[in-house]
């Protein structure tokens, strides 16, 4: 297997490309990091913006969540932080606790909150801005059905596609590749969704690690991969043959990172679990961890 972060170009004729990542660099690792190269970058999810404000009620707090991913959600909290009401796309509206979402799936959706009840004023605060990507736009392109789960993708132009992952009514996932990043993924309980940038969409169960345990780990074959962390970040390397001399560091921040070489799809999430799928192996299984 080729090192993924360097094969771009050719992975794209290879049906999948490797994720091309912001340039966001980390310092050089350290030898309990196993001498991870400086060469490095973090993937980070910008499609959860969240705020926290005073509420209409004297000491507490409101925070605000908005997600492309499950919509806007407002939670009440007084000075512990303990949760006191809830409003988001399940129930937008909690009138004993003076709480209300208008748009709570759009893409402006705006919070209100009042002290009583009757003929009383709501006052309305913004949700933070999602950035233009985190929106589903264009015509809807396909609906596609995996166990509990419906993924409707939309097409807004050539090789820019959008899905939202729906499960029983409500959203649960979002998913937008971009041009240079060529797929995204998605995991929603046990099933991971894939959407390329040409409107494809893939799905499988398990062959999930059960826990991060830093190290090198076998997919398939001489396929290897090995699992590093640095600031609280999990990090991932890829190599063919056992030498990581020159092999870019990637990391994730509050998202899944999805990579791809030849037959070959690995996944490492924010919780440094690793997936794998690998065309023409029946079962699917596990990366197989090999040494530290």
């Amino acid at each position: 297997m080729r090192t993924a972060l360097r094969a771009t170009t050719a992975a794209l004729a290879l049906f999948g490309a490797v994720i091309a990542v912001p340039a966001t660099a980390f310092a050089a690792s350290s030898p309990a990091q196993q001498a991870s190269p400086a060469k490095s970058s973090v993937v980070a999810e910008n499609c959860v913006k969240s705020t926290v404000i005073p509420s209409v009620f004297h000491g507490l707090t409101v925070k605000l969540t908005n997600s492309a991913h499950t919509g806007a959600k407002a939670q009440l909290r007084d000075e512990n932080g303990k949760v006191l009401g809830t409003v988001d796309q399940s129930k937008p509206l909690d009138l004993s606790s003076g709480l209300r979402i208008d748009g709570v799936l759009s893409t402006a959706p705006v919070f209100k909150h009042r002290t009583q009840g009757g003929d009383m004023p709501w006052t309305a605060v913004a949700f933070p801005k999602l950035p233009k990507d985190c929106n589903a736009t264009g015509s809807l392109y396909s609906t596609t059905k995996y166990g509990s789960l419906t993924v409707k993708t939309y097409k807004a132009g050539p090789q820019v596609f959008s899905s939202y992952i729906i499960e029983n009514g409500k959203r649960v996932g979002f998913l937008h590749p971009a041009l240079n990043t060529y797929q995204d993924v998605r995991k929603v309980g046990e099933r991971y969704i894939r959407l390329t940038v040409d409107g494809g969409t893939h799905s499988w169960t398990g062959a999930t690690t059960t826990s991060p345990k830093l190290g090198v780990y076998k997919l398939a074959g001489i396929e290897k991969v090995r699992l590093v962390k640095k600031d609280g970040l999990y990090g991932v390397q890829l190599t063919s043959h056992g030498s990581w001399d020159g092999a870019e560091t990637v990391f994730v921040k509050g998202k899944s990172l999805i990579l791809q070489d030849n037959n070959t799809i690995l996944v490492l999430n924010a919780n440094g679990t690793l997936s794998n799928y690998i065309y023409g192996h029946a079962p699917q299984t596990a990366p197989v961890w090999i040494k530290a």
